[in-house]
């Protein structure tokens, strides 16, 4: 992974080199000395024209300033990471992805140019790659800057040729459509699906979804603990049709208590009063205070201290 620091150390040794000042540096190369005290302090890279510049400036390769000045047998050194960057700043995206499918340059070398690159022009390079080059670790690091659409269909690729792993999934969610999304759901049904594993997914599957796994969850009699973490992403109709089922018989403190958040005053109130103030206990109780209004809190207490 590219080393920012790395390479903000070694800007500043080529500057201090020419016994240059920030401002001055700033100057030559038209930015701020704001951005000279990013670049060295490692908190930013320069865009890929200002490497080139950079490197132009100094006598040095791209290569070479992009691995911090570390030598060609270094096990951190990406090879041909300057003929990488200088293919997307000539728009010769063809070019990278043939260096990278023949080995000509690193995969590594896209990964640590993807947040220099406008998230079309990583996409064109990527689409052209043979995709056995994109490992799930790849696609995990690259789906940040590649447009979803053509990441949805690696995933899918990648999901339908090997073992589902769900954990990978997880991990590529927040990039992915919730069409797609959903289709993984299902195929991972299909093989028997970890419902606790898969409600980790929950925040990127929509309400409709979710309702369907709290329906399934409730139907396979899974612990309750994975009902309480779904419970923020359903429908607040479907989490109250569950808790009138789970508690028809008897009121559970802890799961209500758990649930309370979710299911809104007016349901709250009467489901505790249908099932009787004297079967919830008073650490309950004060759990369930800030989810009811003033009045009703009083009543309860009220009973409670009549019981």
């Amino acid at each position: 992974m590219l080393n920012t620091s790395k390479v903000g150390s070694y800007i500043s040794k080529l500057r201090k080199e020419r016994d240059w000042t920030q401002m001055e540096m700033a100057d030559k190369l038209n930015v701020s000395h704001q951005a000279v005290s990013k670049w060295e302090r490692g908190d930013s890279l320069p865009d890929i024209g200002t490497l080139m510049t950079i490197g132009q400036t100094f006598g040095v390769s791209i290569d070479e300033l992009m691995n911090g000045g570390a030598d060609e047998d270094s096990s951190v050194y990406i090879k041909n990471f300057g003929h990488v960057m200088k293919g997307f700043s000539e728009s010769r995206h063809e070019d990278v992805s043939s260096m990278i499918n023949t080995g000509e340059a690193d995969m590594e070398g896209l990964v640590n140019a993807a947040p220099l690159l406008k998230s079309s022009e990583l996409t064109e390079v990527t689409s052209k790659l043979d995709k056995r080059l994109l490992n799930t670790d790849l696609l995990v690091r690259l789906a940040p800057f590649i447009e979803t659409e053509l990441l949805d269909e690696l995933v899918v690729a990648r999901t339908i040729d090997d073992e589902f792993d769900i954990r990978f999934v997880q991990k590529m969610a927040p990039f992915l459509s919730k069409d797609v999304l959903r289709g993984l759901i299902d195929q991972a049904n299909k093989d028997g699906m970890d419902l606790k594993a898969v409600s980790r997914l929950a925040p990127f599957i929509g309400r409709e979804v979710v309702d369907e796994l709290m329906e399934q969850a409730i139907s396979n009699e899974v612990e309750m603990k994975t009902i309480v973490n779904l419970a923020p992403f359903c429908s607040r109709e479907k989490l109250i049709s569950i808790v009138d089922r789970t508690m028809e018989w008897h009121l559970d403190s802890h799961l209500l208590t758990s649930l309370a958040p979710f299911l809104g005053r007016e349901y709250l109130n009467r489901l505790v009063e249908d099932r009787k103030i004297a079967n919830v206990n008073p650490e309950a109780i004060t759990r369930l205070a800030p989810f009811v209004d003033k009045t009703t809190l009083s009543r309860w207490i009220q009973e409670l201290l009549e019981k």
